[in-house]
């Protein structure tokens, strides 16, 4: 049983090398041992009772480089397929920290060398759309766009650049992304990183210009200091701001400036209410001048207020809120049916908008929305994309539609000519 604690000149144990390349059954066999997990390790189990003694214990573990090249957080983007991300930047991982001494790499960037796609995907798109910089330093100037052509991957490719990636950055070679891609014949990639005559990308990029612009009366925003507020007590207001409307109005009304709070998922509290799709609670956060940004809006159903951020600035229709979430999901998740989804296509919406795979259609089978499920699918959208937001191995609006039960949907999409 000693031997279940072996590791290799590097320092890293038979039971991280065992997930890193996917051996379920050599991993079990260790952990059967008794094996005593560290930090790094109990990321990998996903035991979160022993992490958070560990980190209770010595909390510059969350900062420290690990065998595995760095942070635990590094280490999580490396598991990928884990929707816990949060619990370790919430504990004091920092998103872009890359430990002298280490891989080089951030955990954005590691999230490129997962071992499956789907993870490398879903971990990716944890990190970016919550805190991360597309554009940390990385050694080699390996970047992160640069990570996700090496995979060959449109859907990384287009994550990396909606968050911000600079198409134009050079490797230590001198290579551009779409050079590398040309490198290693890649012909798709090299088209999606064309860029016009003055270097922008073609891609759309997360536009998130309403985030911070006005309140909910369309009054420019004024965001008061939450300097010597405690991030703890930040994240508990965000956090309850997902479903506890006593919680967080018992928080704020002791301190109204807590309405504005960010949690270090860099998640509005009004935009934790927003992605639920809970009205009384985006309610209670413009009563207190929180910013209503548009995928707020679409999730209220205010129409009018819809109307008018995209008139200040059409190009909106590319904005995602919390965590990806593109502005069309919001339709399915709170506010205003086909005809609000009918509006924003109008102004330029596209109309499979995806995050992590999933679109709008996955969203409508989750909530069994069979009316907006229908106008979109009469309105030509996608039948079949690989949605990995709910399952790492990717399932289709059709096969969630079979396993949840939504015979309606499902005879809707046999219809119209989904095959699996």
């Amino acid at each position: 049983p000693g031997l279940a604690g072996t590791r290799d000149e590097r320092g890293l144990s038979a039971y991280l090398l065992a997930h890193l390349g996917g051996h379920a059954e050599i991993v079990g066999l260790l952990a059967a041992s008794g094996l005593e997990l560290d930090v790094v390790e109990s990321v990998f189990a996903e035991d979160w009772k022993r992490f958070e003694a560990l980190v209770a214990a010595d909390p510059g573990l969350c900062r420290a480089l690990h065998p595995i090249g760095g942070t635990p957080l590094y280490g999580a983007a490396l598991a990928g397929e884990s929707d816990d991300l949060y619990r370790l930047r919430g504990a004091g991982c920092r998103p872009d920290e890359a430990p002298a001494g280490g891989s080089g790499f951030t955990p954005a960037r590691a999230a490129m060398e997962c071992r499956t796609l789907s993870g490398a995907l879903i971990a990716a798109t944890d990190l970016l759309a919550n805190g991360g910089d597309a554009n940390a330093t990385q050694r080699g100037g390996d970047s992160i766009l640069h990570g996700a052509v090496r995979r060959r991957d449109e859907r990384l490719v287009r994550l990396a650049i909606r968050k911000g990636a600079h198409i134009a950055a050079l490797d230590a070679e001198g290579r551009s992304a779409r050079a590398l891609a040309a490198q290693l014949g890649w012909a798709e990639g090299v088209a999606l990183l064309d860029a016009d005559a003055e270097g922008r990308a073609r891609l759309p990029r997360d536009h998130r210009r309403s985030r911070f612009a006005f309140d909910g009366g369309g009054a420019p925003l004024e965001r008061p200091v939450l300097a010597g507020v405690p991030q703890e007590l930040q994240n508990k207001v965000t956090g309850g701001s997902h479903n506890n409307l006593g919680a967080v109005r018992a928080l704020v009304d002791a301190d109204p400036r807590l309405t504005f709070s960010l949690s270090t998922d860099d998640e509005l509290a009004i935009e934790a209410s927003a992605h639920m799709g809970n009205r009384a609670i985006m309610q209670y956060h413009l009563e207190q001048g929180a910013p209503l940004s548009l995928p707020t809006a679409v999730s209220l159903g205010d129409v009018a207020a819809v109307e008018r951020l995209l008139d200040w600035d059409p190009r909106l229709v590319h904005e995602r809120g919390a965590h990806d979430f593109p502005v069309l999901y919001y339709v399915a998740l709170g506010g205003g049916g086909p005809a609000m989804a009918e509006r924003l296509v109008a102004r330029g919406v596209e109309l499979d908008q995806e995050s992590q795979g999933a679109t709008t259609l996955h969203l409508c089978v989750r909530s069994d929305d069979t009316e907006l499920a229908e106008w979109l699918i009469a309105r030509g959208c996608a039948l079949e994309p690989l949605g990995y937001r709910w399952n790492p191995s990717g399932e289709t609006p059709l096969a969630l539609a079979r396993q949840e039960g939504r015979k309606r949907i499902v005879e809707l999409l046999e219809k119209a000519g989904a095959k699996s």
